[in-house]
């Protein structure tokens, strides 16, 4: 029998392992370049401070050199992979357009719940808020890698009785798109949530800990800001926004002064 944080060994929907690899390769060289700049920064300390302490200043030097040469060199190889990946997730989003090419986030929502719901537990309670209208524009396979795994997420954070997982969708006052990801599970302590979005950080056992970081890498190349909110034992709220799409102002207006009726 299958409880809320188990499924059946039937796969999701297998999506494309390169462009998996891409938006992680993405994100993981995103904090490498972050540890190689602290490297430098502190080496670029450490110098100074040997120096006004009277240390033998050519060996210091060149000591922190070579290291501050070996953070840079890094950072420089990591950059490329940034690239790299850059180019195998791009896809054009590009105001304005035809509204054919918006996705309906509504849509992909209902299809990934209703996966979740064929494949889990039936001890885990759906609830859901769609807006009339949540659309943008951006690739629907990638926004559907996104959702499979901030949905599972949410599941497994349910303690093994089940839960309620409530997904909506909004438009706030600023017109910005709003995803919300809420569930009843045992939330996150401080010290868990600092490091939730770190690439291989994970307290559940067999798990990479990629989840959030994959979603949250996909979000944001779609214009979009990514928030966690938690409570220890009392759930976790995941909320996405994104810009709206609405359509370019006509180029052949000239703004009008400051002041003109």
């Amino acid at each position: 029998m299958l409880d809320s944080t188990t499924c059946e060994p039937e796969k999701l929907d297998e999506p494309d392992p390169y462009l998996v690899l891409g938006h992680l390769s993405s994100t993981v060289v995103h904090h490498v370049i972050n540890y190689f700049s602290s490297i430098v920064s502190q080496a670029e300390i450490l110098k100074t401070l040997a120096v006004a302490a009277g240390v033998e200043q050519a060996e210091a030097v060149t000591r922190t050199d070579a290291i501050i040469k070996a953070a840079l060199d890094g950072s420089t190889l990591a950059r490329g992979l940034a690239e790299f990946s850059r180019r195998a997730t791009a896809f054009t989003v590009v105001p304005g357009e035809a509204d054919d090419d918006l996705v309906d986030l509504n849509q992909l929502v209902s299809e990934r719940i209703a996966d979740q719901k064929r494949r889990c537990g039936s001890n885990t309670e759906w609830i859901v808020n769609l807006a009339a209208a949540a659309k943008l524009r951006g690739e629907a396979s990638h926004l559907r890698i996104m959702l499979d795994r901030l949905l599972e997420n949410a599941r497994e954070s349910l303690p093994a009785e089940g839960g309620v997982v409530t997904v909506s969708t909004l438009v706030d006052p600023m017109e910005w798109l709003v995803l919300e990801i809420r569930d009843t599970g045992s939330g996150m302590e401080a010290e868990v949530l600092e490091h939730a979005l770190e690439p291989f950080f994970s307290t559940k056992t067999g798990h990479q800990g990629l989840g959030l970081v994959l979603a949250r890498g996909i979000w944001r190349r779609h214009r979009g800001a990514f928030s966690i909110e938690t409570t220890p034992g009392h759930g976790t709220l995941v909320r996405l926004s994104c810009p709206p799409s609405g359509p370019r102002p006509p180029q052949n207006v000239q703004p009008r002064p400051v002041g003109a009726k």
